[in-house]
């Protein structure tokens, strides 16, 4: 049963037209498409050479592992402190700075000849880039799932699209050119953010049409910026997470592996391979948007996962195959793995963060962070093991068996887990409808309906009367008004209803209500 907590799902996923799609994606703040689009072009320009190789080698490892070190420290800022208003600034101006930095000193050293800077410039860059990476986090953060879908979705078509034209630019060109872009992904944020908090949004504007609206919204944990009382993966589902998150750690591992097979060299494309490349990403991100968004068919962390091991698949049989040519096809296949994985995995980050009851921020800092070690140390594995191999078939069926385990790990059946990573943008049949008590009857069948409720699940006179509140539709602000209660005092109430009767959301608690109804 598709989790009707989010019935924005079904409305924002049907828009069953491109003029209702342009109407709810495309008004309001689209600026933000263009902000992670530049962010993620000077990422592939300065870490992964526009995918005229897979990436700069161990110089790119070594990047990575500053990222990962920058984002430990973010991790454990954010379990202690949290996130100020300050702080997000910080992140706005280092990642500004920094990226800038990093630019800059690629260019003198193109204009001179030299590579005096290369060690420094990716070592600032790669700080740099987790505050250019932060700053979009906290915007997903405030978005609804299809929302943030798009956004990450359309922005990774942009950047290979900006990609794909700047590799026929000469490289002074383009150096100029990359001073420019952390500025203005920053621009595009600062704009994307006015827009949000002058209400200029899809979501903002949704959630003022109705008190019910903004209540299920603050339920809901959703993106009015309220605090999340969903702790769906870090309480029942732990363990359905834990082995996610294991996956992604062993996908990543398995990429590393991959890029450096067989002694840990730079793996490179030509400039067709590379066309190919980018403008099949684009492809693959329109057909899914059309797919999701317009037609509302659905979207599921199982089909993704079958997609992008089925690139890996293909990149390592070819890695077997020995064939004339069969080297750079291996690579073409693992770069599609390495640009359909990270993006996204950011998407997934955000979908985690909705429902474990701690900030994206921290969540993004240790999945994400996890993955670029893990890619890192499978990079280096191969580096150090590879050239004392006879047979690069050992290596070859190591990956084959971590394959196997992290598919299984996201693949395997769950019958139990009702509420995958990613439910919330599964294809639903019809609008779900707030639940409503019929109005034959009157006062005496409602008061029946209510009394049986309470009487099976132990409620209390206080839990019955927000329940039924809750049935008539009635925000939590006018809840609070009306009990003479604090909403904090009424959101607690609420969590104690959810446990008592076991649920995770307001629909299912209403359809409990709904069943006692019938059952009378």
């Amino acid at each position: 049963m598709f989790d009707k907590q989010y019935g924005h799902g079904g409305s924002d996923l049907h828009t069953t037209s491109f003029t209702a799609f342009k109407t709810i994606f495309l008004s309001g703040f689209s600026i933000a498409f263009f902000g992670i689009g530049l962010m993620r072009l000077w990422y592939q320009f300065n870490f992964y050479n526009l995918h005229f190789s897979a990436d700069y080698g161990f110089v790119t490892v070594g990047a990575n592992i500053v990222r990962v070190l920058v984002m430990a420290l973010l991790v454990f800022l954010s379990y202690r402190t949290g996130f100020s208003h300050a702080s997000k600034t910080f992140f706005v101006w280092s990642g500004l700075i920094l990226m800038t930095l990093s630019g800059l000193f690629y260019l003198v050293d193109l204009f001179f000849g030299t590579t005096s800077f290369e060690v420094a410039r990716f070592i600032i860059g790669g700080i740099g880039l987790v505050g250019g990476e932060i700053i979009w986090v906290f915007f997903l953060e405030r978005l609804k799932p299809a929302e943030a879908f798009f956004y990450a979705a359309g922005g990774l078509a942009l950047s290979c699209f900006l990609s794909l034209l700047a590799g026929y630019l000469s490289h002074e060109v383009f150096g100029l050119l990359n001073l420019f872009i952390p500025a203005l992904s920053v621009f595009a944020y600062w704009r994307a953010m006015d827009l949000w908090n002058k209400g200029k949004t899809p979501s903002v504007r949704q959630a003022k049409k109705s008190s019910f609206s903004q209540d299920m919204m603050q339920v809901q944990g959703q993106s009015i910026g309220e605090e999340k009382v969903d702790f769906l993966y870090s309480t029942q589902l732990r363990g359905y997470l834990f082995s996610i998150l294991s996956a992604f750690f062993l996908y990543a591992f398995l990429l590393g592996m991959a890029l450096g097979y067989p002694d840990g060299r730079i793996r490179e494309l030509s400039q067709a391979m590379r066309t190919i490349h980018q403008l099949l990403v684009i492809a693959v991100i329109v057909a899914t948007v059309w797919w999701v968004l317009v037609r509302g068919r659905g979207f599921s962390l199982t089909g993704f996962w079958s997609f992008v091991n089925l690139l890996m698949i293909i990149g390592i049989t070819f890695l077997m195959g020995g064939w004339p040519g069969s080297e750079e096809i291996a690579t073409f296949f693992i770069t599609n793995a390495i640009t359909c994985f990270y993006i996204p995995l950011v998407f997934f980050i955000y979908l985690i963060g909705r429902h474990v009851g701690k900030s994206t921020v921290l969540v993004y800092g240790f999945v994400y962070g996890g993955a670029l070690l893990a890619m890192s140390i499978g990079r280096i594995v191969v580096y150090q093991v590879g050239p004392y191999l006879k047979y690069g078939l050992w290596l070859l069926i190591c990956m084959v068996f971590v394959a196997l385990i992290e598919m299984v790990l996201v693949v395997y059946p769950r019958p139990n887990v009702r509420y995958p990573i990613g439910f919330e943008l599964r294809a639903v049949s019809k609008q779900a409808a707030p639940m409503s008590i019929p109005p034959s009857g009157a006062a005496t069948v409602a008061n029946d309906v209510f009394a049986s409720f309470a009487e099976a699940f132990q409620l209390t006179a206080t839990e019955t009367e927000i329940v039924r509140l809750l049935a008539q539709g009635r925000s939590r602000t006018v809840i609070a008004e009306t009990l003479h209660y604090s909403e904090n005092t009424v959101r607690n109430y609420v969590r104690v209803l959810y446990r008592k009767v076991g649920v995770h959301t307001k629909q299912e608690l209403l359809d409990c209500v709904e069943q006692s109804a019938v059952s009378l």
